[in-house]
């Protein structure tokens, strides 16, 4: 890690450590050290990123307790270089932990590049905006990029050829039917005439052809010759086939495996289909809810609810309808979609505490203070509105000084309906980055 972050704050005299270089390297291993807090514990990206954005963060907030802790671990003697508590300090070096860490885990990048959206312009940060406008384009840029990987549609779709390893089939089993000499001669004999000698017996009777092959009765005995034999043979054939056995090879088990192999191989290429087209599938289904203008949280149309709340419940759906690593063209896409709804480009901006308020109360936004009592914990030190949205009990989003304290959303700070959805929207990706098991890293673009 290089000290570009740091030394961007040095640059613009946002801190002063004296132009001593060993002071500097003491805020980068402090920096270092918090970075691999966040490795270990990607959930304290949210709140780390919250306090990092804020000029005006509080001094007893955990973050900037567990960030001056850590300062204090590489630099003992840090109160003699800053007359108070360094807020800047503690900021310059919680950013520059959060982009180290957003390199080795995407999910530290959703967290910081969603919270700087909402948050940056909305705090007094003009002195150091140029600061901010490269590491946030930068830790987007790499985000961007998985989210359009894993929505991309390829334009081709390689199967892998089956593997079935033909097994060795045993040759059938044949036995071999023979037919009986004696019976066939005896047949053949009794055929020919009407006795037959025997020797040692003399004649024998043989109850065969009643004609003698004598010139005057050849006709009759040919024909009863004819008769007798072809009766006689086919006797002998036939009891020769009825004994004959044939017994097939066992092929219950061979097929009962291909039948596997090819049901997982159709599984597994139906699957490959379907993820290859998820980027295209899930678009379709977007522009669908987007013409329907119809909340499946809420079960009724966007244009039966005030804008706001519209707004808020449109946010919920679409994040519900989205994976976590989601292009930034998404939140553009959420923009049009409320702009979509009559009287919400007209209806002016609200306070910010007003919508909060809304959220934690309107009966049609049960459905996001739910997902929102999962995804953020209840405040303690600085946090989302999510938080207040989903704790409502824990805080009255009216007290000013609390609210600004909790969330750093200054107190006069408006939104309209479209940039309240896009801030939700933002706010619950982050936060489902803090508790989502997504691979850190992105998967490495394949090679053609």
């Amino acid at each position: 890690m290089d000290n570009a972050t740091l030394q961007g704050f040095l640059n613009k005299g946002l801190i002063d450590v004296g132009g001593d270089d060993t002071k500097l390297q003491k805020l980068s291993q402090a920096a270092k050290d918090l970075a691999g807090i966040l490795k270990k514990t990607p959930s304290k990206a949210l709140s780390y990123s919250l306090i990092a954005f804020d000029p005006g963060a509080p001094e007893d907030d955990p973050v900037v307790r567990e960030a001056l802790a850590t300062l204090q671990n590489r630099w003992a003697t840090y109160r003699n270089t800053f007359a108070a508590t360094p807020i800047t300090v503690i900021r310059a070096i919680l950013l520059d932990a959060l982009v180290d860490a957003a390199e080795e885990d995407d999910r530290v990048g959703v967290c910081f590049v969603a919270s700087a959206r909402n948050a940056l312009p909305l705090l007094p940060v003009d002195n150091e905006r140029d600061i901010w406008i490269g590491i946030v384009e930068q830790v987007e840029r790499r985000v961007d990029a998985r989210a359009e990987e894993e929505w991309a549609t390829p334009e081709t779709i390689s199967v892998p050829p089956m593997k079935y390893e033909v097994p060795t089939f045993t040759a059938p089993e044949v036995t071999i039917g023979e037919a009986s000499a004696s019976d066939l001669q005896a047949g053949m004999q009794a055929a020919a005439g009407p006795s037959y000698q025997s020797p040692g017996q003399g004649a024998v009777a043989t109850n065969g052809n009643q004609n003698w092959p004598l010139q005057n009765q050849l006709q009759p005995w040919v024909y009863e010759f004819g008769t007798r034999s072809g009766t006689a043979i086919a006797t002998a054939i036939n009891a020769a086939m009825a004994e004959i056995e044939v017994r097939q090879p066992d092929l219950a088990e061979p097929f009962s495996k291909l039948a596997k192999v090819v049901s997982g191989y159709v599984d597994n290429t139906l699957k490959s289909i379907s993820v290859a087209t998820a980027g295209l599938q899930r678009r379709t289904n977007l522009l669908w809810w987007r013409e329907a203008l119809y909340s499946p949280s809420a079960g009724k149309s966007y244009r039966e609810l005030l804008p706001s709340v519209a707004a808020a419940l449109m946010a919920l759906d679409l994040f519900k309808a989205v994976p976590l690593f989601s292009p930034a063209s998404v939140s553009a896409f959420l923009s049009e979609a409320v702009l979509h709804l009559q009287g919400t480009g007209d209806h002016g901006k609200r306070p910010v505490r007003d919508l909060v308020a809304e959220a934690q109360n309107h009966s049609d936004l049960a459905s996001l203070r739910a997902t929102a009592a999962l995804l953020a914990a209840a405040p303690d030190g600085r946090g989302p509105l999510l938080a207040l949205i989903g704790h409502p009990a824990r805080i009255d989003a009216q007290n000013a000084d609390d609210f600004q304290r909790l969330t750093g959303v200054p107190a006069a700070s408006e939104l309209d309906a479209v940039a309240w959805a896009g801030w939700l929207f933002r706010e619950l990706q982050a936060s489902k980055a803090t508790k989502d098991a997504s691979p850190a890293k992105r998967r490495s673009a394949k090679k053609n």
